[in-house]
């Protein structure tokens, strides 16, 4: 692992708390991300070719915003899983409830937001999520652009999480509205009942 291994242990029992399966070995070959794969709703992770451990947080970020009905559906290719198994579940077009339509529209800076709000809670290093090379971007000075983004409360990210129900609205996303619950990045729900 070349960006902050000792964030390893803390995130993998995190994930296993709230209800995630994570398992070591071969299955994390093949991966979106090098050393991380999911398979059937299983997060697979190998530490000697895991770039980040903050990459498990974004990987289990994308299921994390779907319903647990839905994980097990979930595999390698999370995006177009997620969609599959949304549209089997009710039908073509955007569905009514937030906890479906907000993750078609914005599973990427949802899953972003999301292990934001994970590594804070965690106490782990935020570089161990935005690295040289993460989100496609190589080089930049001071914090990730992404990072900043999160930091300053413009993300996306932050107000689909509150919009589906998963945190409050936060930095300029206050505006809206409020859902009651605590504001980003305290998360209400870390995972979609």
């Amino acid at each position: 692992m070349k960006y902050h291994p000792e964030a390893l242990d803390p995130i993998i029992g995190f994930l296993r708390d709230i209800g995630f399966r994570v398992v070591y070995g071969a299955g994390a070959q093949g991966g979106f991300l090098p050393g991380v794969n999911i398979t059937a709703g299983v997060i697979h992770v190998d530490p000697d070719t895991l770039v980040g451990p903050g990459d498990l947080l974004h990987e289990a970020g994308h299921m994390a915003i779907l319903p647990r009905r839905l994980h097990a559906k979930l595999g390698r290719d999370l995006e177009a899983d997620m969609r599959a198994a949304i549209a089997a579940e009710v039908g073509p077009g955007l569905p009514a409830d937030p906890r479906l339509s907000v993750p078609l529209q914005q599973s990427e800076m949802m899953a972003q937001a999301w292990s934001y709000a994970a590594a804070l809670h965690l106490g782990v290093p935020l570089e161990c999520i935005f690295f040289p090379g993460s989100y496609h971007v190589d080089t930049y000075e001071g914090q990730h652009p992404m990072q900043q983004w999160l930091n300053s409360g413009t993300h996306h990210g932050m107000g689909a999480l509150a919009h589906a129900g998963m945190t409050g609205f936060a930095g300029i996303f206050t505006l809206m509205g409020d859902n009651g619950l605590p504001p980003f990045p305290h998360m209400s729900r870390w995972v979609q009942a």
